[in-house]
């Protein structure tokens, strides 16, 4: 059995292990573009330039990165039942057509994928096509686009 706690463990892991990188390549990135030996030795030399943009878009990614722990880490621990609607937090398992596949519904992180206990989990957007249509549904419901019937939802 998958315990939801795990997964959120394992994203918010995942999240400030981003986090960190990202930081340690923009505060490199922004060194080595200071450093002298990037200094433009004439008009058309840019890699100085270059290397302060790198350390500007890695900054961006390392915000985003603990934006999304904050948020992750700032969703209510709920146990949902049979009958409580799908909302940020569940944990819900899908069987499509061919396979049955295990999501978490957070408020960021979308598309993150994780292994825990020996199962893919996926971060799920709410704002996604598959995410907008499990709001509200309970275990037992359908999806039609993609068809899928919910199994169980913790």
């Amino acid at each position: 059995m998958i315990q939801k706690s795990a997964v959120i463990a394992a994203i918010l892991q995942t999240l400030r292990a981003e986090f960190e990188t990202y930081v340690a390549t923009s505060k490199q990135a922004r060194s080595t573009g200071n450093d002298t030996q990037t200094k433009a030795e004439g008009k058309y030399d840019t890699r100085s330039i270059e290397e302060n943009y790198l350390a500007d878009g890695m900054a961006k990614h390392a915000l985003a990165a603990r934006q999304s722990f904050d948020a992750i880490a700032a969703i209510p621990v709920v146990d949902f039942t049979s009958t409580t609607p799908i909302s940020l937090g569940a944990l819900i398992e899908l069987a499509f057509p061919t396979e049955t596949l295990w999501f978490f519904l957070a408020p960021a992180a979308g598309g993150l994928e994780l292994d825990v206990n020996g199962r893919t989990i996926t971060v799920l957007s709410p704002d996604s096509p598959l995410g907008l249509q499990l709001k509200d549904r309970r275990q037992g419901d359908s999806t039609l686009q993609p068809k899928t019937k919910i199994l169980r939802v913790l």
